[in-house]
């Protein structure tokens, strides 16, 4: 991550922490804070460099997104999509993303990748409907992306801010001031050039020289990775915060009016870290392998792509394990509303559910290519 990033959003700290609460009440980020990220460049740090991006590395999306989590989850959940979005709008034909970011490389794009429908062919592009369930930072965005299923398997659609109604229902326990409402589209037309197979990414067929490295990255073990980002950030957040408060806050019921006198407090907190490190270790592990297929224009076997979607499974498993250990070591005022634990501890829970994260179904698909079965589980692998 360049420096000059790093610095931007360390001065952001303030204004995101005292927008915080608002947003999570809310539901959504406020038109200021999303403005002072823009301006930092943070939300384009992934987008092409003609159009004024940064053509991020995966390695720095993941760094970006964590560097922003841990001073507000749902923040650096919106860095992640938003940056993630940027890196899938890269592969739709020029004329699509001149439409997105001819006029500004701040655009926002919001969507997601579960199919809907239906859709049909007609003359110059495709009449679509249907609706789509927990897009992030939908009521920031301009543009959408929409998937469905043509003849030839799945497409995403890119459609503009007037193509589709936003559905108010995003009503969590953490995550809330992303916004991931769900977003409807009622017989729209959208060009040949809005449409991208998905089938031929999956497969690599971007990974050439002609593309920049940047995004010849293997699709799905980079989009899942894209997600494992902000959970990093709030389980250093966690930790810190626990430690920090670890000097003046006693243990009830016990002779130690410190927590950090205690040895068995000392043990729980280097089993987080350590679980922290891990994550850390296999997230970083998976991105850095897919940048150097990248740079080299390769696009990973089988068993490695499933790999990577473990490694990213295996980190998401382990914020989760080092956040249950440091909300019982600190104690059950990290469950009050005024502690930031408790924002950390709901935004990180719903986020390692994501559908893309799910250890069981990465797992199996890593387990099946390990033993040279054939993959039942998912197309996107």
């Amino acid at each position: 991550m360049s420096s000059e990033l790093l610095t931007a959003i360390g001065a952001l700290t303030p204004q995101l922490t005292d927008a915080a609460g608002k947003a999570d009440a809310d539901r959504r980020l406020s038109d200021e804070t999303v403005a002072a990220m823009q301006a930092a460049g943070v939300f384009r740090a992934a987008a092409p460099k003609r159009y004024g991006g940064g053509e991020a590395a995966l390695r720095t999306h993941l760094e970006v997104a964590a560097a922003v989590a841990a001073i507000d989850g749902s923040v650096g959940w919106l860095t992640a999509l938003w940056n993630g979005n940027d890196w899938c709008v890269a592969h739709f034909p020029e004329q699509a993303q001149d439409d997105v970011w001819g006029s500004s490389p701040d655009t926002l794009i919001s969507g997601t990748l579960k199919p809907s429908g239906p859709v049909h062919r007609v003359p110059g592009g495709y009449r679509l409907s249907g609706a789509w369930s927990y897009a992030s930072g939908i009521w920031h965005a301009s543009w959408a992306i929409a998937s469905a299923v043509l003849e030839d398997g799945p497409a995403a659609f890119l459609v503009p801010r007037t193509d589709f109604e936003i559905v108010d229902e995003w009503h969590m326990a953490g995550m809330r001031s992303t916004g991931s409402n769900r977003f409807v589209i009622e017989d729209a037309f959208v060009p040949e050039h809005r449409v991208m197979r998905l089938g031929p990414l999956v497969a690599g067929a971007h990974a050439t020289d002609s593309v920049a490295a940047a995004f010849r990255t293997a699709m799905v073990p980079t989009l899942v990775l894209m997600v494992v980002g902000p959970q990093l950030g709030l389980g250093r957040a966690a930790l810190a915060h626990v430690i920090a408060a670890a000097g003046n806050k006693s243990i009830p019921f016990t002779n130690f009016d410190r927590q950090s006198d205690s040895a068995g407090f000392r043990l729980q907190i280097a089993e987080a870290a350590t679980a922290l490190d891990t994550a850390e270790l296999h997230a970083y592990r998976a991105a850095d392998a897919l940048d150097r297929h990248a740079a080299e224009a390769v696009h990973p076997d089988e068993l490695l792509r499933a790999r990577y979607r473990a490694d990213a499974a295996v980190a998401a498993r382990s914020v989760h394990r080092a956040l249950e250990i440091l909300m019982t070591a600190h104690g059950s005022s990290g469950f009050a509303d005024a502690s930031p634990l408790q924002r950390i501890w709901r935004d990180a829970s719903v986020a390692a559910r994501h559908g893309m994260l799910i250890p069981q179904v990465n797992l199996e698909i890593y387990g099946a290519a390990l033993v040279g079965a054939r993959n039942t589980v998912s197309p996107f692998a």
